[in-house]
């Protein structure tokens, strides 16, 4: 999974939204897990999924 860049989130419905924040925080576990077993060295994207999150979440709140 890709992250979405900012301005095509901003235009996602409130759905849409959820949908990616679901998807974005299976990844953050998947790739958490790969660091700590070994299987992955790119430790940079569990602190990239972190924040990728963190910004669904900002819009999402923003949009109520």
């Amino acid at each position: 999974m890709k992250p979405i860049d900012l301005e095509q989130l901003v235009k996602m419905d409130a759905k849409k939204l959820q949908s990616e924040l679901k998807d974005a925080q299976e990844e953050l576990f998947k790739q958490a897990f790969e660091v700590r077993s070994g299987q992955n060295k790119d430790s940079h994207l569990v602190r990239d999924y972190k924040k990728y999150i963190a910004r669904i979440q900002t819009i999402l709140n923003s949009q109520k």
